[in-house]
């Protein structure tokens, strides 16, 4: 099933980027950061927190359309009794957003995200496929810089050594220069 989903989210990102080189393509290269939370349960059961940082680029096919490659790290450590743990999440995304103008310098957005995560827990490490969506706001500074304020959900399937992550959300604002 994973693999399926995979396929068609390559499908149809080609389609999308095959279609943007006919169009007045704007490209994009940004930083972000934000608060990422992950459910972990089984032997270590805790919500973990931390300060992920983003690195993206991605393209504006139109007015209403994007798409992002996003990577990001997020860390945490803590304790559970006397035993010291520590999570470490590398996540690399593609996304697409459809874009919805509000006003002269803002938009909603609203899409879907696919990628993988690679997680470490207590030593444990596991790429998983992630899929999930994304909404926000985007404001327009000037011609270049434009800033976006969202929430993810991504769901995973990490479990590794009797520690599962069920998902990962965040909350996170981007700086973004547009070419």
């Amino acid at each position: 099933m994973k693999i399926k989903t995979l396929l068609a989210v390559s499908i149809c990102s080609f389609l999308m980027v095959t279609n943007a080189q006919a169009a007045d393509v704007e490209y994009f290269i940004g930083t972000g950061t934000g608060y990422q939370m992950d459910s972990l349960k089984g032997d270590v059961s805790k919500d973990t927190e931390g300060m992920p940082w983003q690195l993206r680029a991605g393209m504006l096919l139109n007015e209403n359309n994007r798409i992002t490659g996003t990577f990001s790290y997020m860390e945490d450590e803590f304790t559970i009794g006397n035993q010291e743990y520590k999570q470490e999440q590398y996540s690399w995304l593609l996304s697409y957003d459809y874009l919805i103008p509000v006003s002269k310098n803002t938009q909603v957005f609203m899409g879907f995200s696919a990628g993988g995560n690679d997680n470490k827990v207590a030593g444990k490490a596991s790429a998983d496929f992630v899929w999930g969506g994304q909404v926000g706001l985007q404001y327009q500074w000037n011609e270049h810089f434009s800033s976006d304020l969202g929430y993810r959900y991504l769901d995973q399937d990490y479990n590794k050594n009797g520690v599962s992550i069920d998902n990962s959300q965040q909350v996170y604002l981007t700086l973004d220069y547009t070419f």
